[in-house]
């Protein structure tokens, strides 16, 4: 049987069912750090190795990911508040949002360079020097260092790139609101080939990459997986509505239905690895909230931050949950793995807490 959830219904009414899941949940215990930000609004936090970045809608930063001391901040001008989470690449940390990006020094937070939209910004890539986005209907090719635009090319004109790109050796790939996926050359802009399936997906929401399978999730509840060289479809998964920041690691496409499944589904196959269930409708003692943050994996451990502000860690291998922490803070949608027992989160007043697991 189909479970069709509409969004919004889901969202508005669901909440009442999951009050009873931090009560299995382990309180949190002592902090290791707390750092305020600065911001009422924060952006995903961004890992750099052993630092954290984070962006908001006054200032943008850089922190110590194990002691949470803050390296540097700075704030930032009207128009240049921040939306989308930090991408940080060769020295340089950008962040930004529709209307602007700017262009940070990752050591310091020296101002290199900043871009405005003509239309409106999609999220970013950074790749081999490059920072790839939409701007309206148009795929721009900016200097990492510098800003300067390298190219540009056309989708259809009345559509908007939202979701970034995606890329794999020469290739960048990008599909706007018409449904219509491209493989774009990455020295020139030039288009290689096209695959219009629209009708049957109507548009791609999240495009990763896993050796030669590009992983795109659909607005009509399918995962695809498709061949990097032709766009043809290797396999897809059915999810059962909406598929919510799927994410692909080590050979794995990770996502959350709310169907009441978490699944794991091999990247160059789409067979189904495991299956956690999180939400047994009408039984609400032990069920999960909602998730609308992304997934994350790191080593053994696949991290999903739920609505209730309850943090789940999960045995990638097996899928079977290992931790389950109450936050006892109203949280943003993100989770930032540090390794060693800890974990990055922040909350609704724009703080960001470092929490032993």
């Amino acid at each position: 049987m189909r479970l069709n959830l509409g969004r919004r219904r889901f969202l508005a009414g669901g909440l009442a069912l999951w009050a009873g899941a931090a009560k299995a949940s382990t309180p949190r215990g002592p902090l290791a750090w707390t750092v305020d930000t600065g911001n009422k609004v924060l952006t995903p936090a961004a890992r750099d190795g052993d630092r954290l970045a984070f962006a908001g809608e006054a200032r943008v930063g850089l922190v110590e990911g194990r002691t949470g001391r803050l390296l540097w901040g700075r704030d930032l001008t009207d128009g240049d508040a921040a939306r989308f989470r930090p991408r940080l690449a060769d020295g340089v940390m950008l962040t930004g949002a529709a209307a602007a990006f700017r262009a940070w020094a990752a050591e310091d937070g020296r101002p290199l360079w900043r871009a405005e939209a003509e239309r409106a910004f999609g999220a970013p890539l950074i790749y081999k020097g490059m920072v790839l986005a939409g701007d309206g209907h148009r795929l721009v090719a900016r200097d990492l260092t510098s800003g300067a635009v390298r190219w540009q090319f056309d989708t259809h004109l009345d559509t908007d790139i939202h979701y970034a790109p995606a890329a794999a050796g020469g290739t960048v790939f990008v599909c706007g609101g018409d449904g219509v996926l491209n493989a774009v050359d990455l020295a020139s802009g030039r288009l290689l080939w096209r695959v219009d399936r629209a009708k049957e997906w109507q548009y791609l929401r999240q495009l990763h990459i896993w050796n030669d399978i590009l992983v795109a999730g659909a607005y009509q509840e399918k995962l695809h997986g498709l061949d990097i060289a032709t766009g043809a479809e290797r396999w897809s998964f059915y999810a059962g509505n909406f598929i919510n920041s799927h994410l692909v690691a080590d050979g794995s496409a990770y996502l959350w239905s709310p169907t009441g499944w978490l699944y794991a589904v091999d990247a160059a196959n789409g067979a189904v690895r495991w299956r956690h269930r999180t939400t047994d409708y009408g039984k609400a003692a032990g069920n999960w909230a909602p998730l609308m943050a992304e997934l994350v994996v790191q080593g053994d451990d696949l991290f999903a931050l739920d609505m209730a502000d309850v943090l789940h860690v999960l045995d990638v291998a097996s899928g079977r949950e290992r931790l389950r922490v109450a936050v006892g803070e109203k949280l943003r949608p993100f989770v930032v793995p540090l390794g060693q027992g800890l974990a990055a989160l922040g909350t609704q007043d724009g703080r960001l807490l470092g929490v032993p697991l």
